[in-house]
């Protein structure tokens, strides 16, 4: 699990980065208040969970149908869980950057995606509210 933190953290840090940098080139431009919006990873639907996917039935192959090929991949042991699962992560960011404030508005949203024998065998997620 600390691989797919550490990645996650890295494309947090780098999305911020660039919005940064883009932000501060828009002002150098422009010389005047401007607002740079930004995306991060790829966006999909939390809702196609219950929707789309069944535990112990769907295989990975109907996974990637639903979320398309996962941004991170791991292992994890959970508290709830009798033994070690395969973990595949999504991740989705959006947000902007006032300029030159540099007052970041964002939204993230992070799926952890649990497989036991290439079974789909439950999820996590976690979003951000826009700030």
């Amino acid at each position: 699990m600390k691989s797919i933190e550490r990645r996650l953290a890295t494309s947090v840090a780098r999305a911020s980065a660039w919005a940064t940098g883009l932000a501060l080139a828009a002002t150098a431009i422009g010389g005047c208040s401007t607002v740079v919006d930004f995306e991060a990873g790829s966006k999909f639907n939390p809702a196609l969970l219950e929707q789309s996917l069944r535990s112990g039935v769907s295989t990975e192959a109907d996974v990637k149908t639903v979320f398309g090929e996962p941004y991170g991949r791991g292992r994890a042991l959970m508290p709830f869980h009798e033994s070690d699962r395969t973990v595949w992560t999504y991740y989705y960011e959006r947000g902007s950057v006032a300029v030159p404030s540099m007052e970041v508005k964002d939204q993230r949203i992070y799926l952890f995606l649990f497989l036991a024998d290439d079974r789909f065998d439950g999820y996590m997620w976690f979003a951000s509210e826009m700030r």
